[in-house]
């Protein structure tokens, strides 16, 4: 299934399925651990820090609320909580994860398949050889950056930065502590129980390598003894606690104000506001209150053939999956939770993630690929799609299917990408991201008046 979107080189292609492969074994440990959640740091406790990947920032959380406080109480929201505890508990169940092998990424995931126009008539870019060559570490690490494909040049040989592995610098994840055992984050083999049929995999696994990332604006339990996150259905109603979780701004250096001139967005960049002129009106429906705030931010720098690379980098890409308790009747509704990728680049500033000129929202993404929750009546949903098994959602919410998005910077340029995803106008309806498989990508797309920068079907 593919689904149409405008704007900055963002390609969303729904791609069912899940990776496969041999099982790469039992979960290792993190080297280079930079501490715990116990020393009441609100922010990664995998993060590897190391030659060449720049400070690691810390935020203490000692304003952190406790789980059992009202999640409604200082946000002026209905109160909305069917479970009337807001809490999860640890599953001790589920499937073996399987992985992805790295010649899949490179044989499957080295492009995007777009082709810019006048492009030739095949319909296919070349594969790029930085995707080629990208080969993932998420079989030896937890670290959420290497759970993703970067920053893997930091654990040395046989990882070689820019010619098979991405650097990052100026690492900032900001997230709230663990509490109970559950965070706002994991890193797992696999989310969720559904084994697809076709694969005998687990359907919400790695799209490349061992491992998976999880950001949500609830609590997620630790993977199991498989490597998998399996949240019991109806415990995705959590409030992660009050104070900076909770302010009303969208975290640095994000700005829903629009910073294009030009109605339709893309045209001189302001280098505040966003270019894409998306977020402004979505952020307004949901009252500008965001709150269960979790945000990953870093600078990277695009390989060039100047610098002696390989190939140009004329863009990223990266697969996603969003799962929310707000489906669907929460569509059209102030809590209208958000996953936004922002990017700081000489071109553009902005969001990069967006649908119809709309941001990754509940009602910007809506209609959704598994619903688990029917509206009142509504003769054509069956509900309780067999995907949702163990991702809490079965019968809470819904969730889209595989996307993939692509977005656009310049060879050799150092620029910043921020990851974030949060509540809208409550602190109770749990949203989920899945993210996995970034790659460079040597086509690349930068919008302009000529070119609007669609999509293509993979």
């Amino acid at each position: 299934m593919v689904s149409r979107i405008s704007g900055l080189c963002v390609v969303v292609v729904v791609l069912q399925g899940s990776g496969c492969g041999d099982d790469g074994g039992a979960t290792g440990g993190t080297p280079g651990e930079t501490g715990s959640a116990s020393t009441g740091e609100g922010t990664s406790d995998a993060l590897t820090s190391g030659p060449g990947t720049g400070p690691v920032t810390t935020v203490a959380s000692t304003d952190v609320g406790s789980t059992g406080e009202d999640p409604t109480g200082s946000q002026g929201s209905t109160g909305r909580d069917p479970t009337g505890t807001g809490g999860a508990t640890t599953a001790d169940s589920g499937a073996t994860a399987g992985t992805t092998e790295a010649s899949t990424a490179a044989t499957e995931g080295g492009s995007t398949g777009e082709t810019g126009e006048g492009e030739g008539s095949t319909g296919e870019a070349p594969l790029c050889p930085l995707a080629l060559m990208h080969a993932p570490c998420d079989d030896v690490s937890d670290d959420p950056l290497h759970a993703i494909g970067l920053n893997c040049a930091v654990l040395g040989a046989p990882w070689v930065d820019k010619t098979n592995a991405v650097a990052v610098d100026k690492i900032e994840f900001v997230a709230a502590p663990e509490q109970d055992g559950r965070r706002p984050w994991q890193v797992a083999r696999a989310y969720g129980t559904f084994v697809d049929p076709d694969t005998q995999e687990p359907f919400w696994s790695a799209r490349e390598g061992d491992k998976i990332l999880l950001l949500s604006s609830g609590l997620l339990p630790k993977p199991d003894a498989d490597g998998v996150v399996i949240v019991p259905a109806g415990e995705v109603y959590n409030d992660v606690g009050d104070g900076k979780w909770d302010e009303d701004a969208m975290p640095p250096p994000m700005s829903p104000a629009q910073g294009s001139p030009d109605p339709q967005g893309f045209k001189d960049c302001d280098g505040k506001g966003d270019c894409s002129n998306t977020l402004a009106a979505q952020w307004e429906l949901g009252g500008g209150d965001p709150n269960d705030r979790l945000w990953l931010r870093f600078e990277l720098t695009a390989p060039s053939l100047m610098a002696g690379d390989i190939a140009d980098a004329n863009g990223y890409s990266f697969d996603f999956a969003f799962f929310s308790a707000e489906f669907p009747e929460w569509i059209d509704t102030p809590f209208n939770d958000i996953f936004v990728v922002w990017q700081s680049s000489e071109k553009y500033t902005g969001n990069v993630t967006f649908i119809d000129g709309q941001p990754l929202t509940v009602t910007a993404l809506w209609p959704i690929d598994y619903q688990g929750e029917c509206n009142l009546f509504d003769p054509n949903c069956v509900g309780e799609a067999p995907q949702l098994a163990g991702t809490g959602h079965s019968k809470d919410g819904g969730a889209t299917g595989w996307y993939r998005a692509t977005g656009g910077v310049q060879p050799g340029e150092t620029f910043g990408l921020a990851f974030a995803i949060f509540d809208m106008g409550d602190s109770t309806y749990d949203t989920t991201a899945v993210v996995d498989r970034w790659l460079w990508d040597c086509e690349g797309c930068v919008p302009n008046d000529v070119r609007s920068c669609g999509i293509e079907p993979q």
